[in-house]
């Protein structure tokens, strides 16, 4: 993807791939590449940051934990997408959590540089004004979903802003593109894995979604009315 709007795939909170190759070539000609393996955090609350990662390659998730110790993500990203502005501008230690969903390439660019490429260079500095944006509006979405959709609702709403209308299964049903577990999609919508696994059955006694070896499809008819509900509202 390259210019355009932005594009994150509704409740599951993922920023689609961005690219802009100016900026790509921009940032890895001043930063320094570092490599962090799959499930590995590398950022916590309270650490300092004076730089900003580029995410070149792979997925990272970045979320919160409360003292109970139930986590909610904010949001992932993938390629294209930078992160750390936000603490390094406000000269805060970064809240969240970040972590590599995959095997993860990230551009460090250290702090004083990125500063002096926002005041000199239009196009970085738009650049930086996109990503707090982008992330802004996502956070905007998930205020009113937590305050607004219950629990069951926001899985409802995570299912279907998930779904792969390329492929329909001869029943009726469409696949999701995005396989989760109960405790990662606890994780997403706000709530505790058991709470989680109790509205998934009540999903599939409805016959909203089924479970077929594993993989949860969603029925089409359902689907359509509920996208259509969701319009009305």
């Amino acid at each position: 993807m390259q210019g355009g709007a932005v594009n994150f795939t509704g409740s599951n909170l993922t920023f689609q791939p961005y690219y802009d190759k100016t900026i790509d070539d921009l940032i890895c000609a001043n930063s320094s590449r570092v490599e962090v393996p799959s499930k590995k955090i590398f950022l916590s609350p309270g650490d300092k940051i004076d730089y900003v990662y580029y995410l070149k390659q792979g997925e990272t998730m970045h979320y919160m934990i409360n003292p109970d110790g139930i986590e909610k993500i904010l949001y992932k990203l993938t390629h294209g997408w930078l992160f750390g502005e936000t603490a390094l501008f406000l000269g805060h230690t970064t809240g969240l959590h970040s972590q590599a969903v995959t095997d993860v390439v990230l551009q460090r660019m250290d702090g004083a540089l990125v500063r002096k490429l926002f005041k000199d260079n239009t196009l970085f500095a738009n650049y930086i004004v996109r990503n707090c944006c982008s992330k802004l509006l996502i956070l905007r979405y998930e205020i009113e979903n937590l305050t607004f959709n219950s629990c069951k609702n926001r899985i409802k709403r995570f299912y279907a802003a998930s779904v792969d209308k390329t492929h329909v299964t001869d029943e009726g049903w469409y696949n999701v593109k995005v396989h989760s577990t109960h405790y990662e999609l606890g994780i997403i919508v706000g709530a505790a894995r058991v709470t989680v696994s109790k509205l998934i059955n009540e999903l599939c006694e409805e016959k909203f979604i089924r479970v077929i070896n594993r993989n949860v499809q969603v029925n089409i008819m359902l689907y359509d009315a509920y996208m259509e509900e969701c319009e009305i509202e």
